[in-house]
């Protein structure tokens, strides 16, 4: 006897307690990781500018040197080239505290300057000191103390040399300026996070508008809603993952969809048989004499016998339909398969006078050993029933030539009365029955064998069958 294996899929692995969750990613909003993105990259832009000020700093003339050399250079391009006048005014020195220089550092006293003409100071910015700021009037930088702090002064003559300008700055005054630089960048670091992090918000809520959209709508479906989303005004990046997910409702509704045609096909399917065996019971138990009473036994079990048959073959319809990929397949004999099954039917053939007759060779196919066992029982069934009393069913297998390739064949015959020609394309649809047949058939059988043909790669060619009666199914395996 055949044995079928069914591979049901592997055991659910046990769980144990080690198990744990995944750990949650943090910042899982797009909102959060941005505004993250835009924050850690301004905060390292202005530590790469503190680290220039740094370098600039540590060179050979610092950015405070360089601000006082240029001033002092700018003060003293500017100045008259004949002093006579004004020396000799003494109105003018006066009001020589009231002259006005364009540049904003002057203005916030960051700085301090004096113009000497011939040792006398002619000019000299508010509040600073009354005495020169570098006293022996030689050119360029010094460190001098002034009230007991310590000053960085830059001296710069005209060529006569009678000309000095003097410009320096105290420590108050380099704290003042880098108050106010530090001010600024934060002012500005608070508006580069502000401002874009409000632009980001709007953004991210106007882009992903139709995601929650497409969640309320989800949300509000039916059950057993397996229709597609929309990906109407869907983000571009997101779109692939909504299609996905649509392949996916496409996929679960098939299922669905197989599941509930075979709930209703069985049902009807099943409803016939066990009303029989129902009518059939009655009969038994109030048959008045032993005849009657056994050939009510023996309608009994013919109809247990075609509901088992029934029932096996919608198990096997429902979990054909439930298998998406192709089977696992191994190299088998197809003639030590073919004489399995049919001694399965020895009895049934021995019951009805039925011969089967074998011409069959070593035949080698890649093929799934549970399907094909399942093809040659329907194949090999159909073909009893329908061959009537005394009967005669042949069933060859052999290597020959189709389309100029060596392919492995299937052949099975019969010298029933066949299959109109017309419905030779219709005899492999599900629950499809030839009219008049006699045959108490499901119209299961065929649509089996031509699934498991489809799911192997094969090819069904119908004919006719034995002494030009009856039906020939063969089958070509690649």
């Amino acid at each position: 006897m055949l044995t079928t294996m069914l591979d049901d899929g592997a055991m659910p692995r046990a769980t144990t307690g080690t198990d744990r969750p995944a750990t949650r990613p943090r910042f899982r909003s797009l909102r959060m990781r941005l505004l993250l993105a835009l924050s850690l990259t301004i905060l390292a832009f202005w530590a790469a500018v503190a680290g220039m000020k740094e370098v600039i700093n540590a060179s050979d003339e610092s950015w405070w040197d360089h601000s006082l050399r240029g001033i002092a250079n700018a003060i003293l391009v500017s100045l008259p080239v004949n002093f006579d006048g004004v020396l000799a005014n003494p109105e003018l020195l006066a009001n020589s505290e009231r002259i006005v220089f364009a540049d904003p550092a002057y203005e916030k006293n960051d700085l301090t300057f004096q113009i000497w003409v011939n040792g006398q100071n002619i000019v000299h910015s508010p509040g600073g000191p009354a005495t020169a700021l570098k006293p022996d009037f030689a050119g360029g930088f010094a460190d001098q103390t002034i009230d007991g702090q310590v000053w960085r002064v830059y001296d710069v003559a005209d060529r006569t040399g009678n000309v000095h300008v003097q410009v320096g700055n105290s420590p108050q005054q380099r704290a003042g300026t880098v108050l106010r630089g530090a001010q600024f960048v934060a002012l500005a670091t608070l508006l580069l996070l502000v401002l874009p992090g409000i632009g980001i918000w709007w953004v991210t809520r106007w882009s992903f508008a139709p995601i929650d959209h497409l969640r309320r709508a989800m949300a509000a479906r039916k059950p057993f809603d397996l229709t597609p989303l929309p990906t109407n005004d869907m983000l571009v990046e997101v779109q692939p993952l909504v299609e996905s997910f649509n392949g996916l409702l496409v996929q679960l509704d098939g299922a669905v969809q197989n599941e509930r045609r075979f709930i209703a096909d069985a049902a009807h399917e099943l409803r016939t048989p066990l009303a029989v065996l129902a009518a059939q019971i009655e009969v038994v138990l109030h048959a008045d004499d032993a005849e009657e009473k056994n050939q009510a036994v023996r309608r009994l079990a013919a109809g247990v016998e075609r509901s088992a048959r029934l029932s096996e073959q919608l198990l096997d319809l429902a979990r054909l339909d439930a298998v998406k990929y192709a089977p696992e397949c191994t190299e088998l004999d197809l003639s030590e398969l073919i004489v399995l099954v049919a001694r399965d039917f020895e009895n049934f053939a021995r019951q009805r006078r039925q011969a089967i007759v074998l011409e069959i060779e070593t035949t080698l196919i890649r093929a799934n050993v549970d399907e094909i066992g399942i093809l040659l029982r329907n194949l090999l069934d159909n073909a009893l029933r329908y061959s009537g009393e005394g009967g005669r069913v042949a069933v060859t297998c052999r290597h020959a030539l189709r389309n100029g390739t060596i392919r492995a064949s299937l052949s099975i015959a019969d010298d029933g009365p066949g299959v109109p020609a017309g419905e030779c394309a219709r005899i492999f649809d599900r629950f499809y029955r030839v009219g008049g047949s006699g045959a108490g058939g499901s119209g299961i059988g065929l649509s089996l064998v031509s699934r498991i043909a489809v799911m192997h790669g094969a090819t069904i060619e119908v004919g006719a069958g034995l002494d030009g009666r009856g039906l020939g199914v063969n089958v070509w395996f690649p």
